[in-house]
């Protein structure tokens, strides 16, 4: 139960940022940062200049999003469709309620900066809880499922491209290059959220010397070490391959470790966002 409404919680409190990144500072300042809300706010503008009525986000937002969910209900499954169909209607909800906020007028790229902050970690929270606002993800499978000549991130971001395109044309080329800033920072923010934001490292160290190496690694408390057996193919023989997590701030360590122990080892070193187990987080 509490892992229900911790999902639940995540899902409300994603939806609410991401509602406010949109009605603080990018409908505001006019920048568009793809999927189907970007669309919503080049559709709030067309029609208040030329309808001269506003057509609210949360309106566009339903009105694209209901029948891709409906498309997509034999693809993803009844709980995440339900889920995701939750999350579209609390937004479109949120953007309406969230409209009391004080708009930011100031600068556009602190506009894109928190704009995308916002965003971003909205995003990771929803998606934290097996969810989806809809848009952008669901077109990109469905499109995938038809066509599987690009993967479906490559949809995602042809689609976003695209909408920010007519951005581009609707308010002109200085909104769309703020537009773009702003998403990369959204895309570093979700990342950081859904994914992870540890900057742990993993060595992979081949030696001659791999007890020593393991024994030593352990008296200058450096990071968390196994091994795996491995055939080295230049001189097809076996050779232990120790596996080691440390932190950002004991890479010196461990390099200093290792080459004093055997000065002809190799360490491939690579980063890592998140591990889980005995040691480190939990599952």
């Amino acid at each position: 139960m509490n892992g229900l409404l911790k999902r639940y919680f995540m899902l409300v409190l994603g939806v609410l940022l991401i509602a406010a990144a949109i009605d603080v500072f990018y409908a505001p300042a006019e920048m568009v940062a793809g999927g189907v809300s970007g669309l919503g706010i080049i559709i709030l503008s067309y029609s208040e200049k030329y309808l001269g009525f506003g057509i609210p986000v949360s309106v566009t937002n339903i009105a694209f999003n209901f029948p891709l969910f409906f498309a997509a209900y034999k693809k993803f499954g009844k709980s995440y469709i339900k889920r995701s169909l939750l999350a579209s209607i609390l937004f479109s909800l949120a953007l309406e309620i969230l409209l009391v906020l004080p708009e930011y007028n100031g600068d556009t790229m602190l506009a894109a900066v928190f704009g995308g902050i916002l965003g971003g970690t909205g995003v990771g929270f929803v998606l934290n809880a097996s969810a989806t606002t809809g848009g952008t993800e669901i077109a990109a499978e469905l499109i995938h499922e038809k066509n599987d000549r690009l993967s479906v991130s490559d949809y995602i971001f042809l689609i976003d491209a695209t909408v920010i395109m007519l951005g581009f044309f609707v308010f002109g080329a200085e909104k769309a290059m703020f537009s773009v800033i702003s998403v990369y920072i959204s895309s570093k923010c979700v990342k950081a959220v859904s994914v992870g934001s540890s900057y742990d490292k993993m060595a992979l160290i081949i030696s001659e010397r791999p007890s020593d190496v393991i024994s030593c690694l352990r008296t200058a408390d450096c990071g968390k070490t196994s091994g795996l057996n491995s055939v080295c193919m230049y001189k097809n023989e076996y050779r232990n391959v120790l596996i080691c997590i440390f932190s950002q701030n004991e890479i010196t360590k461990l390099k200093e470790t290792v080459k004093f122990i055997d000065n002809k080892a190799f360490i491939i070193l690579l980063d890592i966002n998140d591990v889980y187990g005995n040691g480190f987080k939990k599952f």
